[in-house]
């Protein structure tokens, strides 16, 4: 069966406005938790692909490239400090992550873009996007292995963990994080390309 394609901001899913098959989620983990489940607790989908554009961090994902994020991490939850920053493990509040996307489920979005193979990447989930260069380096080293950021990744893969529902997470790199004015956004490729993966996944209606 065909899983729920889920995104986040308007112009990630245009093509697909008002298509059962896809659910807005909202900007941002509160708005992506929300609507999620309460998509799933009234009508449980089979399996969850999230799809959108993401930030690359220092050494990740060149511009356009698109990726899938096999694990993803709750980044910014903590307490920011005069010596630095604190987790939810070192403060012994809880866990970030990482969150597992499903393995079987990513392996079969892989077969069926088909497209050559898309590198598998850790991500790192934000409410604050990483605009500086200091910040994109704190958060990439918060986050083992990250090298993606997204403000809605490991919020889907908490909500679909809880209730035991597969889930994978199709992203295409939009710019680099850091200093904005030296991001390189190339925010119309990306879209366009991520239109054109999403394209082969979920097919138009006839």
């Amino acid at each position: 069966m065909t899983p729920l394609f889920v995104y986040a901001a308007p112009r990630e899913g245009e093509p697909w406005h008002g298509d059962p098959r896809t659910l807005q989620l909202g900007v941002g983990k509160v708005a992506a938790t929300l609507a999620l489940a309460r998509r799933a607790l009234a009508a449980r989908p089979t399996a969850v692909v999230l799809f959108g554009v993401a930030g690359a961090y220092p050494g990740g994902p060149e511009i356009g490239s698109a990726c899938l994020v096999t694990e993803d991490w709750l980044a910014d939850e903590g307490v920011e400090t005069p010596s630095g920053f604190l987790s939810l493990e070192q403060l012994g509040l809880g866990a970030r992550g990482p969150l597992h996307a499903d393995a079987a489920l990513t392996d079969s979005l892989a077969a069926r873009l088909g497209s050559g193979p898309l590198s598998r990447v850790v991500g790192a989930t934000v409410s604050t996007c990483s605009g500086t260069d200091a910040l994109a380096a704190a958060r990439s080293a918060a986050c083992p292995g990250a090298v993606v950021e997204s403000m809605e990744g490991a919020a889907v893969g908490t909500v679909c963990s809880a209730l035991g529902i597969a889930w994978a997470q199709l992203r295409v790199i939009s710019n680099r994080t850091g200093d904005r004015e030296r991001g390189g956004w190339d925010l119309p490729g990306a879209l366009a390309r991520l239109h054109e993966l999403v394209a082969r996944l979920l097919p138009a209606r006839v």
